[in-house]
């Protein structure tokens, strides 16, 4: 009787120094996350090996997701991943915004980069816009010359010359846009990324189609309208 009573005095010690050594660690690091919730963080998938370059933008056979960083561009849901050629050791980043509805699959590849593993993207259509500048600059591909011209507006043909992408991608909900090599995550890539994001969707007519839609062209010519997510939005 007397054993059973040490022992269970003995439990209920050991488990109030577990209470006390465990909590105030597992506080702390939990107000740390709080106070800082824009410090950039590891990827989800840290040190795998992506080889669908539709997922890194294309310009390499693979590469590596090293960071990822949560953001809101245009008021839409974001994130900015940073990858690394396991090969030759480069760096690039990307944003992927999820949009409100589907989009049409367009890509555009900069030129300068067109002989890198996947670029051009193999896509069905490369039509091309009678602007000899971007003609000159990009690379088109779609699944529809017409939803491309339409979307490729003059607003956005400027904007995409003035300050250069190596990849912009629609595809299902999503709107992909990829740095040049040598670019690491940080506030400035961010920041560039998310401003070229808000630029191209509100320098061209709105191309999202709500997900009740079966087909047809979006009727309105207005840009798309800003997300409802902010710097303030908990």
């Amino acid at each position: 009787m007397v054993e059973g009573t040490i022992g269970g005095l003995l439990l209920v010690v050991a488990l109030a120094w577990c209470v006390l050594a465990v909590v105030p660690r597992w506080r702390a690091r939990r107000a740390e996350k709080l106070d800082d919730p824009g410090a950039p963080a590891l990827a989800r998938f840290a040190d795998v090996v992506a080889r669908d370059p539709e997922v890194f933008g294309g310009g390499a056979a693979t590469a590596r997701v090293q960071r990822r960083r949560d953001t809101v561009a245009y008021g839409y849901l974001a994130a900015v991943e940073e990858y690394c050629d396991p090969a030759a050791g480069t760096t690039w980043c990307t944003l992927t915004a999820s949009l409100p509805g589907r989009v049409p699959f367009l890509v555009i590849d900069n030129w300068q980069a067109v002989g890198q593993p996947g670029v051009p993207h193999p896509a069905a259509v490369r039509p091309r816009l009678n602007d000899p500048p971007f003609d000159s600059a990009y690379v088109v591909g779609a699944d529809d010359a017409a939803e491309a011209e339409r979307v490729l507006s003059p607003g956005v043909r400027q904007a995409l010359l003035a300050r250069p992408l190596q990849r912009l991608q629609l595809r299902g909900s999503s709107l992909m846009i990829r740095t040049f090599d040598g670019v690491t995550l940080g506030e400035d890539a961010i920041e560039a990324l998310s401003s070229a994001v808000a630029t191209f969707l509100s320098s061209t007519p709105s191309f999202v189609r709500s997900s009740m839609a079966v087909s047809g062209a979006p009727r309105s010519d207005d840009p798309l309208r800003e997300g409802l997510y902010g710097p303030d939005t908990e």
